[in-house]
């Protein structure tokens, strides 16, 4: 065993915690994403930290799978979608994911058990969600399956720290799907399209739910933008 010691101060993580809130409107709460180990400082095996939160976001369905086993009873967010064979683990230890496929919902709506979902938008990152102009369509579908609670809608924004004119598109682009959701749920739980980056430079789309990540553990999110009018 090497003789490495690592140290976190959870009193200037609170701190972190404090400044951020102090950033947010009365109506927008945190989720802080907790994925890799809370960034690779463990601050996701600590329920006393935990519970100060309503909801909690991880990459994966095992991260979330952990967090049920250490005790922590309040929401889980997997932030991406997971495989179809993780569906029955989803079920058993209640968990939220984020969702994009018709496949994916497909085999939710194959089970009896309520399965809590947040439709992923892809706005501009390039990887994951269905386009904007999908989103009628695809709430149309999952609304054929009675075991599939719409909960929330997502986007992530991919150059929040670099590209200010790219990223006003995507809030845009984001901004109609959602009125298009709010159609079909007026009573969405949660709308989310901020992580650290977006949260600093983009106030205005701070919807009612932020995930800051590594500006929660002291580290720099990016040199940042500068703001424009």
């Amino acid at each position: 065993m090497r003789p490495t010691v690592m140290e976190v101060n959870l009193k200037n993580f609170k701190e972190n915690v404090k400044n951020i809130k102090a950033k947010l409107s009365s109506r927008t709460k945190m989720m802080p994403v907790i994925k890799a180990n809370a960034y690779g400082t463990y601050i996701n095996t600590r329920l006393d930290i935990l519970n100060e939160f309503d909801i909690v976001a991880v990459a994966i369905v095992d991260e979330g799978i952990n967090l049920r086993k250490i005790g922590f009873e309040k929401e889980i967010f997997v932030l991406n979608q997971p495989d179809v064979d993780e569906i029955d683990d989803i079920i058993q230890y209640h968990l939220t994911v984020g969702i994009c496929s018709s496949e994916f919902a497909r085999k939710i709506g194959e089970k009896q058990e309520k399965v809590k979902i947040h439709i992923e938008i892809g706005t501009g990152m390039g990887r994951t969600g269905i386009h904007p102009s999908r989103t009628a369509e695809y709430m149309d579908l999952l609304q054929n399956y009675q075991n599939i609670e719409i909960e929330g809608i997502y986007t992530h924004m991919s150059s929040a720290d670099t590209d200010f004119a790219y990223t006003k598109k995507q809030v845009s682009s984001f901004e109609e799907a959602v009125q298009v959701a709010k159609n079909k749920v007026p009573n969405l739980k949660y709308i989310h399209s901020s992580a650290s980056n977006g949260l600093i430079n983009f106030p205005e789309a701070q919807y009612n739910l932020v995930r800051p990540g590594i500006i929660l553990y002291g580290y720099e999110s990016g040199e940042g933008i500068l703001r424009q009018n």
